[in-house]
Order: structure tokens, then sequence, then C-alpha cells
């Protein structure tokens, strides 16, 4: 079968690749795959040494005629059975080319922000068009199905994000004496762009109910997070000289395999890419219950508190800091579960079934 995959990739490699990799697996079951959108060239040499043929062509507009005749092309030039649309902004014209097409058009979800009283929704996900929803997460797939009414609720279908551990192998840990933290320390991460789902204040006000003598060091990683918002909290903080606002980092896969601890204190999350990472490197996690990251873990390798309740995540936060056989058998069991439940080949299984699922009808 033939398919066209729709990618937008607007941060490095290791952000999307998940989604990268995916796309490789699935020719390497047989597929024909030619992947189109918005990439740079080390997505674009990672394509090219695993044979997949691939371009740059992505809307520039909300609407983009160019580039909603460009996929016409694609799909009658080269025979397209499945569109597969991975970004929401090339979905709106995705479904314009394919209007008049005999094909299936899949796309991809991974949120709680579908409404159907959303009259723009039905312009993407929500159009008539799209044949099936794939969601990252059980959360993400019942709320999609709330959204969808009578035989459509089918079009939902829940397809966990796959990780494989290995990919972190070659990975070095961060070195934080280069920061003059000691190394008998305990390090707690959190990485996410700061924006109010994120309640990375929670995080920082944590520190305030830590109840431990160990040294305790707080990394926040991410776009936004240097300014004077969450400066302010750190200031108000007990730990205030041990906690460090590093911004939006390349090697962040780095300072979270060289950390002990990894945090994550959402409001809502669809399923948790850099819980995923976290665990696939060997990481305890502490998250709020925040929707579909929930899923993530199980108790013998995480621990979930409530949303907003600061002392809750303190107090977690101390019960691993001051426990280190529990910290790091957590995290061993973290990565046993990422291989065994969450591993990118079941992922890649699912995704081919699903193909020659339509590729019959």
């Amino acid at each position: 079968m033939n398919v066209l995959v729709t990618i937008n990739c607007k941060g490095p490699f290791s952000v999307y690749r998940a989604q990268i990799e995916m796309i490789c697996l699935l020719q390497n079951k047989g597929t024909n795959i030619k992947v189109i959108g918005f990439y740079n060239s080390h997505i674009k040499d990672f394509f090219d040494t695993k044979g997949i043929n691939n371009s740059n062509i992505f809307p520039k507009t909300t609407i983009d005629k160019q580039y909603i005749n460009d996929v016409k092309n694609i799909i009658i030039n080269e025979n397209i059975d499945i569109l597969h649309v991975l970004d929401g902004k090339s979905l709106r014209n995705c479904v314009l080319a394919v209007k008049k097409e005999k094909i299936k058009l899949i796309t991809y979800f991974g949120s709680a922000s579908l409404y159907w009283h959303d009259l723009s929704s039905y312009l993407t996900y929500l159009n008539p068009r799209v044949d099936k929803i794939i969601c990252n997460s059980i959360y993400v797939f019942n709320h999609v199905k709330k959204q969808l009414f009578k035989k459509n609720k089918n079009k939902a279908i829940k397809i966990y994000k796959g990780y494989d551990p290995n990919w972190f192998d070659s990975v070095t840990p961060f070195d934080y004496s280069s920061l003059g933290i000691s190394k008998n320390s305990i390090i707690v991460t959190l990485a996410g762009t700061n924006t109010k789902n994120k309640r990375i204040t929670d995080f920082i006000n944590s520190s305030k109910f830590l109840a431990t003598k160990k040294e305790v060091h707080y990394i926040i990683i991410g776009k936004f997070t240097i300014n004077k918002g969450l400066e302010k909290y750190k200031n108000e903080s007990p730990l205030r000289n041990n906690i460090h606002i590093l911004g939006l980092r390349p090697d962040a896969i780095s300072l979270i395999k060289g950390s002990d601890i990894y945090v994550q204190t959402s409001l809502s999350e669809g399923f948790g890419r850099a819980i995923s990472e976290a665990m696939s490197v060997g990481k305890p996690i502490i998250m709020t219950n925040a929707g579909g990251c929930t899923e993530l873990i199980d108790d013998t390798c995480g621990i979930i508190t409530p949303i907003k309740k600061p002392n809750a995540l303190g107090k977690a936060i101390s019960s691993l800091v001051n426990n280190d056989e529990l910290r790091l058998q957590m995290g061993i069991n973290a990565k046993k579960r990422m291989e065994k439940v969450y591993h990118i080949n079941d992922t890649v299984e699912d995704t081919f079934k699903l193909y020659k699922q339509l590729f019959k009808l």
C-alpha cells in the first residue's frame, strides 16, 4: 500500500523522534511511504539514510491553494491509498485536497482540547472526510469519542505513542558539578513550556514542603521559563539558592538522564513526551493527576499527586529523596515499563494493522 504522511517538525530531532522512527519502521514492514512537511536538515538526513522518500512541502497559510494542489498531485501521481496527517496545521488543507478522492484519511490527536461545539473543528478533526482519529492515550480517546456522534464514534482509535529506551543509550548524563552542584545532591528535574497548564510554579512551591536533611536541587528546563514570574516564586522559596532555571535547552535529555527524579505538574496531559523520555532513561516519576500521563506509570515506578497541591508534591518528592533504594528501583521499573508496555514496536504494529484494515475497505 502507498501512504502519504504529513509532519510539522519545528523543533529538534529529539522532540519528534517517536513520530520519525514510527514512519521508518512502518516502511520496514513493507508500507511504501512518502513524507511531506516542515523539518530541518537533520531530520531530512535521517529520512534519506533510512530510504524514506521525502519533500519539504508544507502549508504557508491557513488555506494554501498551492499546498492543496501539491497534495492532490502526489495522491494521483503516486497512487496514494492512505493519507496520514500527523499535524493539525496541514489537516485543514488535506481535508480539502482529498474532498473528491477515494483514499482514506487518518489524523492524530494528542490532547483533550477538541470540542463538538467549536465550529472550526469541523474544518479539521471533526470533518466528515476524516476516516480515523488516532488518540495517544485512553484519556484522549474517551475525550475525542465524546465529541463524535452516533456511528462516527468508531472513528476514534487508541494507539499509544511508543518509545524505545535504546534511543537514549548514547546520551551522556549531564555533569551537574558544572553548575556548582555537589555529586551527593539529589537532582529533581522538570521540563516543559512555561504555560498556565504546566503549573511550574507548583513545582517551585513544592520546595517549601520538603522534609529531608539531604541537599536537593531543582532543575527547570523549557521554553519561556526564564522570566520574572518564575524568579519571583523562586526567590520566595527556602530552597531559592538550589533552584536552577535553565530555559530552553538542546540537551534536555542529558539533563534529565543526569538527574535522580523527574516531576510533571500539569493540569492536563494527553500522554506526556517528557515523562516518556524520563522513564526511558530510568527515572522515577512524580506527576499530577493530569489525565493521560497517569496511564504511563504504575505504583512501581512513580507517584501521582493531586493537581494544584504543592504540599502533596513536596511530600512525594521527599519520600523518594529520603529512600535511595526505592528511588533507584522505581527508575529501573520505569524503564522496564517503557520497554514492555509502551514500546515503539507496539505503536508500529497497531498503526500497520489500522492501515491494513482501511486498505481493505
